[in-house]
């Protein structure tokens, strides 16, 4: 293949030999795979090729295509490696002593497993490095974004016959010759994308935080997506029939109105039920509110179903909403998918994302399994954990961690009387909800929604009230336990004055707008800080309990570990991962309990 230059016309021709040498020569280097576009994580996808990019004094940064499994076709002959070529490139890559880098690091680690390469060494992560450094922008973290927002350039380079053999043979049958372009480029990119993060990853001293912890967590998430998980098919399908005829008879019953249309939601909740406009479509949020058109999107639904579910529990329309749409999300987001997503192999592999949210909190697509509900009490949700099925011979697992954010935000407040309460393992609600005359159930819901950041709007949406009534509800809270009010201020205060907070683990979240998103601060504290503890958790889980034979962990949802256990064993790795999980490093000063059961049966 052909080594690019990065900066002007210019091409210089590398050997196989001269291009493996900068393994041997170089600290740094950038790797990307190019694959045949199927999942390389069950057996069917496979790499193509390497492309690996360094800076090489005097004459700038190099790229070099190494083709394995490209096709000849028609005046482009057959270019892949010799066995003993790709031998010696396997050694040169499993034993490289610096950092290889590489933008997903998930997929490419993944991806060179399929070609023979176990690569332990370490490594970083172009995007998630942008993530950490700025989860705000690019907003999107591919490597076209990053190169956009930190290069200043255009991304992937694709050419007219880029384009027709695309069209004409699919990904898989692009000839070597035309890939090594895109894919030469895409290493150059990396790397120099990972001279300007490196530097700012200096600046802010995350390198430890890397090397000891995201990158070592990384590996934890890739043998999850590997393992991955059965699922019942005829149950899901099942599930699917049932919801679909209940949702039918819930638009009958509604009148013919349709809670999963936004026209139709206008009429229901706003008209009808008399709700708030709890958020403006971005094309009226500058006008006054009385001008405001209602946004329907996830965010304002969260928020809807929140009332609805506290404000109108006897209400026949509220819960004839409540339940087509608890039906709609589980059927089209959890049994569907669950079905249809599969591996030949009957497992589901969903895409774990390291930097899906701007607290920190992984998240999940194809399916989104942190859509699995908590506890399974809704008609719609009761079955969902059912639908997943161990290897036979063994169970499935929930180990989950009790009320993980509060007891966090309690050590951080210092407040001595909860602390008591947590570690004594009593129910801090019933004891919350003295000092505040309310219910159990209000209790945690005023709990959550002001821990979360919500001031006297959200309150006055979500309960009812008047703002003097919800006023003096957050006046007799912050009474009884100031130092949630001390340090929420605190981490505001911070966020005005320098953009950012940072979390017990190092790194930080920052804001775009610290004026006006410093209220955000707290929770940002706090549910940063509770994703970080799950992270360092279950590394230290994979690396002290998990055991391909015995005990595999398959999933996270939330703040749980899914495990799947060899029967004869359960006692032992049950009492193994309680123990691992409820010693939280560092020591808080507050008890982390965890709750281990049949998954399904919590």
């Amino acid at each position: 293949m052909v080594a690019v230059l990065s900066q002007g016309p210019a091409l210089i021709s590398l050997t196989f030999r001269s291009a493996l040498d900068l393994f041997k020569n170089h600290a740094n280097i950038a790797v990307d795979t190019e694959t045949n576009a199927l999942d390389v994580r069950d057996g069917t996808g496979r790499a193509n090729g390497i492309s690996i990019s360094t800076r090489v004094p005097a004459l700038g940064v190099v790229s070099y295509y190494f083709s394995i499994h490209h096709r000849a076709l028609g005046p482009y002959p057959d270019v892949n490696l010799e066995a003993d070529e790709l031998f010696e490139l396997k050694q040169a890559i499993e034993n490289y002593k610096g950092h290889l880098i590489f933008h997903n690091a998930k997929f490419d680690l993944e991806s060179l497993r399929t070609i023979g390469i176990k690569y332990t060494g370490k490594f970083y992560d172009t995007m998630l490095m942008a993530h950490i450094i700025n989860e705000n922008m690019p907003m999107a973290k591919s490597l076209d974004a990053c190169a956009a927002y930190y290069l200043k350039e255009e991304g992937k380079r694709k050419g007219d016959i880029w384009e027709m053999l695309m069209a004409l043979y699919g990904w898989d049958g692009m000839p070597a010759q035309v890939m090594a372009e895109y894919a030469e480029y895409d290493a150059n990119m990396t790397y120099r994308l990972w001279e300007i993060l490196i530097k700012m990853f200096t600046k802010e001293n995350l390198l430890d935080y890397w090397d000891n912890h995201k990158a070592k967590f990384l590996r934890v998430v890739v043998a999850m997506e590997r393992r991955g998980i059965f699922t019942d098919e005829t149950l899901c399908k099942r599930m699917t029939a049932h919801g679909q005829i209940i949702m039918e008879e819930c638009k009958e019953l509604l009148g013919g109105y349709n809670p999963g249309s936004p026209k139709d939601l206008k009429h229901l909740l706003i008209e009808t039920l008399g709700l708030p406009i709890v958020k403006p479509t971005k094309g009226t949020a500058k006008l006054p509110k009385e001008q405001w058109k209602p946004s329907f999107d996830k965010e304002a639904m969260e928020l809807y179903e929140r009332i609805l579910e506290t404000r109108f529990p006897g209400d026949d329309r509220a819960q004839l909403i409540l339940t087509y749409r608890g039906w709609q999300k589980a059927v089209s987001s959890c049994y569907i998918p669950y079905v249809e997503k599969r591996s030949w192999d009957g497992k589901l592999r969903c895409n774990y994302k390291l930097h899906g949210t701007k607290t920190g909190r992984m998240s999940c697509e194809n399916p989104n399994l942190q859509q699995i509900p908590r506890s399974g009490k809704k008609p719609w949700n009761g079955e969902m954990k059912k639908a997943f099925l161990p290897t036979p011979g063994y169970t499935l697992f929930e180990a989950d961690y009790s009320q993980l954010e509060l007891r966090l935000g309690t050590a951080y407040a210092g407040e001595e009387a909860l602390k008591t309460v947590f570690n004594n393992g009593e129910d801090i609600f019933n004891i919350m909800k003295g000092p505040l005359g309310l219910e159990r159930q209000d209790t945690k819901t005023f709990v959550y929604t002001t821990q979360y950041g919500g001031g006297i709007t959200r309150l006055t949406q979500v309960f009812g009230w008047s703002p003097s009534q919800a006023e003096r509800y957050r006046d007799k809270y912050f009474e009884a336990y100031p130092g949630f009010r001390a340090k929420a201020k605190v981490a505001s205060l911070r966020v005005k004055h320098s953009g950012q907070v940072k979390l017990w683990s190092g790194r930080a979240r920052h804001f775009m707008f610290r004026d006006t998103e410093n209220h955000k601060a707290w929770n940002s504290v706090i549910q940063g800080g509770a994703a970080d503890i799950v992270e360092r958790t279950m590394l230290r889980l994979f690396e002290q309990v998990d055991d391909d034979e015995k005990c595999r962990m398959l999933l996270q949802v939330h703040d749980s570990v899914v495990f799947e256990l060899r029967n004869d064993v359960i006692e032992e790795y049950t009492a193994k991962i309680k123990e691992v999980m409820e010693n939280v490093e560092p020591d808080f000063g507050v008890r982390f309990a965890v709750d281990i059961h049949k998954f399904g049966e919590g």
